[in-house]
């Protein structure tokens, strides 16, 4: 019996190709299943068997404390930045969402604008900055504020700041949000309330000794606002509030203050007015800017202040020539306060030394600016914002007599850079409404 034959040894590099099959045909060349591995370069180490590492232990990654980590949190530029670590893992989470640490983030990160309040909030949409956290917030916040007591007929909101919402008790006839444009010849009800955790403080009223002077000197108006919190508030463990009580009388201006800290109402005194600058004084929108409460009163070309730390009132003559001009207050830089209009195609800017420091006359200072060609209206504003309405004058409402309703746009306009961040669109045109500054829902802390 014939023994098998050896099989075949593959040609070497000198050999010549194998002949033809039988068919005819040359042989198919390998499939790459098929072929075989590169051989190893002479001079390149060879690979370790499969198995030659399987039983070290595997590399350890470098663990930071967790107050290191904490520092580094606190370092990040913005709260969204804070948001996506605190995602990231459950360790990250668990010291992004502690207590203490969402206190110190916000005593040391200014709150961004995440929409604005009347009746209803109006969360910031696409593309501004802050539409991620403005969506998340009205979804875990109650703004319908459910949780406020019901035994007043309705609730209107009156100033928003630091995430509190401080609401007073009106007729249901005005509705809500309405009462902003109207006035109050009485003490009213207040309540202070935190729409994310739904929680609620009842401000006591002002008690009689306190409220029958000013009765007596002929009330014309209550305008009751929240005073900023200091930084010192903002990490104490209580989250303490300030209101305060601007008293319009017949011929005097008052002021009263609560603090959540010793539950009671003050006294801060008087100033005495004319009867033209009370009636002046009566509906104009306050702005705050360097520790001070600013009314314009632009009829008697005066600036009403109120400083927020001493409680007291100072006047400050305006600049001339006020007609068809509507002012926000800022600061000016270089212990400066300003006076900023915004015109068809300029800024007009006003500024001064700051009232105590030294005399000294407004300059003024004309600019073109980049804003849209729009008809622009202030209705609100913080130390660091303006909430501005505008409409485009290309809109065929202007000029024609087309009964369709213009799109009104709501802007957030930063007044340190003169940057414009569209927040909403709507048909509903807006007198008057309060800007909401907070933090996402993952690193907000209770303020109440």
């Amino acid at each position: 019996m014939a023994s098998p034959s050896p099989p075949p040894t593959p040609p070497t590099a000198d050999e010549p190709p194998p002949p033809p099959t039988p068919d005819g045909d040359a042989p198919s060349p390998p499939t790459d299943a098929e072929s075989p591995p590169p051989l190893p370069e002479a001079d390149a180490p060879a690979a370790p068997p499969p198995d030659a590492d399987a039983d070290a232990p595997p590399l350890q990654q470098p663990h930071l404390p967790d107050g290191i980590l904490e520092d580094i949190f606190l370092r990040l530029t913005t709260a969204a930045d804070v948001a996506r670590a605190s995602a990231a893992c459950a360790s990250f989470r668990a010291i992004t969402s502690a207590l203490p640490f969402r206190r110190r983030f916000r005593a040391l990160h200014r709150a961004p604008v995440l929409g604005f309040l009347r009746e209803d909030f109006y969360a910031a949409r696409p593309p501004h900055p802050s539409a991620p956290a403005a969506r998340a917030l009205a979804r875990a916040a109650d703004f319908a504020f459910s949780f406020l007591p019901d035994d007043a007929a309705c609730w209107s909101p009156r100033d928003a700041r630091d995430g509190r919402v401080l609401f007073s008790a009106v007729p249901s006839s005005h509705g809500r949000g309405s009462f902003a444009d109207a006035t109050s010849t009485t003490f009213v009800d207040l309540v202070v309330a935190d729409p994310l955790s739904r929680r609620c403080v009842r401000v006591p009223p002002v008690p009689d000794d306190l409220a029958a002077p000013v009765l007596r000197w002929g009330m014309l108006d209550f305008e009751p606002f929240l005073a900023p919190a200091s930084a010192e508030d903002l990490r104490d463990e209580g989250a303490p509030f300030r209101v305060i009580g601007k008293v319009l009388c017949e011929d005097r201006v008052a002021v009263f203050a609560f603090s959540s800290r010793t539950g009671e109402w003050r006294s801060h005194g008087s100033s005495e007015l004319s009867n033209d600058f009370a009636l002046d004084a009566l509906y104009e929108r306050r702005h705050y800017v360097q520790g001070c409460f600013c009314w314009l009163l632009e009829w008697m070309e005066k600036l009403l202040m109120l400083d927020a730390g001493a409680m007291e009132f100072s006047i400050v003559d305006l600049p001339p020539g006020n007609d068809e001009r509507r002012f926000a207050i800022l600061e000016a830089g270089q212990g400066r306060i300003g006076l900023l209009n915004i015109g068809r195609n300029t800024l007009d800017l006003y500024y001064k030394a700051w009232p105590g420091k030294r005399n000294g006359e407004w300059q003024h200072e004309t600019k073109e600016h980049p804003l849209p060609d729009y008809h622009w209206r202030i209705i609100g504003s913080d130390e660091e914002y303006l909430l501005l309405r505008g409409i485009s004058l290309d809109w065929p409402w202007f000029g024609s007599a087309s009964s369709e309703s213009p799109d009104i746009e709501y802007f957030a306009l930063e007044l340190k850079a003169l940057q414009l961040e569209r927040m909403y669109v709507s048909k509903h045109k807006m007198l008057h409404a309060h800007l909401y500054r907070g933090y996402p829902p993952q690193i907000s802390a209770p303020t109440l």
